[in-house]
């Protein structure tokens, strides 16, 4: 005993020349030194403070408890006050929007949960070439317009003249901005062709520009004296210019198609709106013509066709054009919207959702059997507790679902529903009271299937889960019919997923008799 005494005298000794050196140590130190030291020492008691409290803390049993809520079997199987069913919560007036064309996604003007008018431009795909089409047709138009302002029904010669000059400008802007757009920097024979030749001699496309270019320049100088030159010269050289624009067109149109030719989407664009121009021209210049040489009155109304001809290829122009825009069909609020700038959608993908989500409807489908207790007009119950009204009823089954489809109305005034929402509806039923004929049909989640049996649960005075033994029988989408095992009138656990009889658990509603 002496011995232990004196071995722990000199470890208090010891250790209180420990401290006492340490301290004088951190005396020592410089002004903020020792208050850094300082601050780490309270930190590290304060932190043994709160781990000594948190291990000694009496434990909560009720937190460790897994919670769990209770309903009747015949409630699940929707056989208490009528049957029930499952219905998805959808907006009355709904558009899923689909894009008419391809191509990459240039500017989205919207956000998710945005409200958008009828009409809105939600998003825009790449459209340059559409544009430069909607251009020059509306070019070609503004000329066929100028053309027939100074045409007199009975005057076919001042026609033929404004004809010919009419041409000359729509002629002249299709080959420089769009033609050209298949041509590089002149070469030995004419303007380089930048696509493959195909089967065309190497200096065909230069050689045909070139010539084209000729005449253009010829037609200019001609301009000058349109005024006093005979209008059947001047319409021939007309026509001339453009049957060789023409038949270059087709030539351009031939190696465009082969494979392998490089040709861009612009080019494409192109191609197509100078071959609608040209054979615009071709119809005006004909048309004038054949006026000019019978001296009839008619001369207006070819000027017309020809206004109506270049109208109709703008209005096409324009309907290329609308494809690229992501327009909103009717206004609401914007529900899905997945692009996103420098995305690339594909024809006929869906880009965005817009509904009127204030103005909702429940959309449920019955069988045969159930169809026969209902009518429109008829009340029923949303889950939990709102009030709603059959609006319509499907005359036949459903060719997919085999069943038969209900709108329901909510008739009460601020639900909390939201669009796209699972709800379950209690139907009218034959009977008033609780009933359940045939075997239970519960939710898949209430019944746990294990390897050797099938059971359910309740739970007992003292808290615990009892298991019992249940007979299934065949799976119906998202519930399984049990044919014994069970009372209609037991409550059972709704949700067995992770159970274990004799388990302690804790009742979601604590007024609930078990």
């Amino acid at each position: 005993m002496n011995a232990f005494i004196q071995r722990l005298t000199g470890a208090l000794s010891y250790s209180k020349k420990q401290l006492l050196r340490a301290w004088s140590w951190y005396r020592n130190q410089k002004p903020w030194k020792q208050a850094v030291l300082g601050t780490i020492v309270a930190v590290i008691v304060i932190g043994l403070i709160f781990t000594i409290n948190a291990l000694t803390a009496p434990k909560d049993a009720g937190a460790q408890l897994r919670t769990v809520t209770l309903e009747s079997a015949a409630s699940l199987s929707g056989g208490s006050d009528g049957s029930s069913v499952i219905g998805t919560v959808r907006s009355v007036a709904e558009a899923s929007i689909l894009a008419e064309s391809g191509g990459t996604v240039r500017s989205v003007h919207t956000q998710i949960g945005a409200s958008i008018p009828a009409g809105f431009v939600i998003a825009q795909l790449e459209n340059a070439a559409q544009r430069a089409s909607v251009l020059q047709a509306e070019g070609v138009y503004d000329a066929a317009i100028a053309a027939r302002s100074g045409v007199s029904p009975l005057d076919s010669e001042a026609a033929a003249r404004n004809s010919y000059q009419a041409a000359y400008s729509a002629i002249d802007y299709t080959l420089q901005n769009q033609i050209d757009s298949f041509y590089g920097n002149p070469g030995p024979y004419g303007p380089v062709f930048l696509t493959g030749q195909g089967n065309f001699p190497q200096n065909y496309f230069p050689s045909k520009r070139e010539a084209i270019n000729q005449m253009m320049i010829s037609w200019r100088t001609h301009l000058a004296t349109a005024s006093t030159a005979n209008p059947e010269t001047l319409l021939a050289e007309a026509l001339s210019v453009t049957t060789a624009t023409n038949d270059l067109l087709v030539s351009i149109a031939e190696v465009s198609n082969k494979t392998g030719s490089n040709v861009t989407a612009t080019q494409i664009a192109n191609l197509a709106a100078a071959r609608g121009t040209i054979a615009t021209q071709a119809g005006t210049l004909t048309s004038a013509r054949e006026s000019y040489r019978t001296k009839s009155v008619g001369s207006s109304a070819s000027v017309d066709a020809s206004v109506k001809q270049a109208l109709g290829s703008l209005r096409g122009a324009q309907a290329q054009l609308e494809k690229t825009l992501v327009r909103a069909p009717i206004g609401g609020t914007v529900n899905f919207l997945p692009i996103r700038v420098g995305d690339y959608v594909t024809a006929y993908m869906h880009v965005a959702t817009v509904a009127q989500n204030g103005s909702l409807e429940i959309l449920t489908f019955v069988s045969e059997e159930e169809r026969t207790q209902l009518s429109v007009g008829q009340k029923v119950l949303v889950m939990p507790s709102y009030a709603g009204v059959i609006t319509s009823i499907s005359p036949a089954l459903d060719p997919v679902t085999h069943q038969i489809e209900v709108h329901i109305a909510v008739t009460d005034q601020g639900t909390s529903l939201v669009n796209g929402q699972s709800v379950r509806i209690t139907l009218p039923g034959a009977t008033t009271k609780t009933e359940t004929k045939g075997p239970l049909l519960l939710p898949l989640a209430s019944v746990k299937l294990r390897t050797n049996d099938r059971v359910v649960f309740t739970v007992n005075e003292e808290g615990r889960l009892v298991e019992h033994s249940v007979t299934i029988g065949e799976v119906h989408g998202g519930r399984i019919e049990v044919l014994s095992g069970i009372a209609p009138e037991a409550r059972i656990v709704t949700d067995a997923r992770g159970l274990s009889g004799g388990q302690k658990v804790q009742i979601a509603d604590a007024t609930t008799s078990i």
